[in-house]
């Protein structure tokens, strides 16, 4: 789905740079909120039972947020952060996360901050 300003939604900040998803793909065909920006995207975990005001998520080893980028590196996981919806209304819900990513061939990490999403759920 395309993003759109009143629609399906993700930014956040990526090491403090802006980022911004152009399209999202639907939770119920990924199993996952997906935003996507060129090559690059940001995949949640996802289920719509837990989609409640105030739920939070804490990443982890066995539920880590995928950060795919364009660097050398590539492919992240974030173990680290937390994701709280923050708004259900008519089939949609809002949320924010923020997350600590590293990869297993690098000692680098990124700093994902200020995240934010609104996805429409069935």
């Amino acid at each position: 789905m395309p993003t759109t300003a009143d629609g399906w939604t993700m930014t956040a900040k990526i090491n403090g740079k802006d980022w911004k998803a152009s399209s999202i793909m639907p939770p119920e065909a990924a199993g996952r909120i997906i935003g996507y920006s060129g090559e690059e995207y940001i995949g949640l975990p996802y289920d719509k039972d837990e989609m409640l005001v105030g739920k939070k998520d804490i990443f982890s080893e066995d539920n880590a947020v995928d950060l795919s980028t364009t660097d050398e590196v590539g492919m992240w996981g974030g173990r680290k952060g937390e994701m709280e919806i923050t708004k259900v209304e008519n089939g949609w819900a809002e949320g924010s996360f923020h997350f600590t990513a590293t990869a297993h061939d690098s000692n680098k990490t990124m700093e994902v901050t200020d995240g934010f999403f609104k996805i429409k759920f069935e």
